[in-house]
């Protein structure tokens, strides 16, 4: 692990030096902190960029504009969030700006050190439960397919098809009824249908479950009554228990 240098960026003085310690300890080769990505900015100054930058997510934090400004003044350093909880419209929004990784902050010691591995590799991390949730609706999908349901056996509304494709682009409520020029509350309503319908339990299954049927590449699968599949996109080594690394490093963006 020497050979890695590493950047923390992280506004909690108390958080970012634990996280220094911890690389440090795992036998990073040089690990740096700032506070916020605009010291990075300022303190890179045309030096060479590290190889991965560590971002710890902050409430109301633009992670997109991040990766874009450290992209800026480090091109080539592979950029990797730590977030509080899952947000699948976050991570999508992460992956397609050209993040790296998008891991949870309760990950362990072993499984982070497995990951910055994978991400200078080249591969692309993100949480197990999302596998496994993926590998969930994956396989509903795949059981669909081989009784000969396509996307027409759902029997989608062409709005609930519209919303499926937002949804699988990863944006949240309030863009999509801006998208779609409709309330949030209707956006909402349909969302209900939505998920008795691919029998998601929740919003981010959904949006995985659209996401899987290609939507989000804005595939004509969906009108109603045309059948259609999706190709799978395969899932490759996964260090310790949290983290998954995505088999190929583009198709995770």
């Amino acid at each position: 692990m020497s050979d890695i240098n590493l950047v923390v960026v992280d506004p909690n003085a108390l958080f970012r030096a634990g996280l220094v310690s911890l690389l440090s300890a795992t036998g990073f080769g040089k690990v740096e902190a700032v506070a916020t990505v605009e010291e990075f900015s300022r303190s890179r100054g045309g030096r060479p960029p590290p190889e991965i930058v560590l971002v710890n997510l902050a409430p109301d934090f633009d992670a997109v504009a991040a990766i874009s400004e450290i992209a800026a003044v480090a091109p080539g350093a592979k950029i990797v969030f730590l977030a509080h909880e899952l947000d699948i419209s976050l991570l999508t929004a992460c992956f397609a700006a050209g993040a790296y990784g998008y891991l949870l902050q309760d990950i362990s010691r072993n499984a982070l050190e497995e990951s910055l591995k994978l991400v200078k590799a080249g591969e692309k991390v993100f949480p197990s439960r999302l596998a496994s949730m993926m590998a969930n609706l994956v396989g509903r999908h795949c059981e669909g397919t081989a009784n000969g349901a396509g996307l027409s056996a759902y029997n989608f509304s062409t709005r609930e098809v519209e919303i499926l494709r937002c949804l699988a682009a990863g944006q949240p409520n309030k863009v999509i009824a801006a998208t779609l020029d409709i309330a949030e509350s209707t956006v909402k309503a349909r969302l209900k249908g939505i998920l008795r319908k691919t029998r998601a339990c929740n919003r981010t299954q959904a949006a995985i479950w659209a996401f899987e049927q290609g939507l989000a590449n804005g595939n004509s699968h969906p009108a109603a009554g045309e059948a259609g599949t999706a190709a799978t996109p395969g899932l490759a080594r996964r260090p310790a228990a949290e983290p998954v690394a995505h088999g190929s490093p583009s198709s995770a963006s």
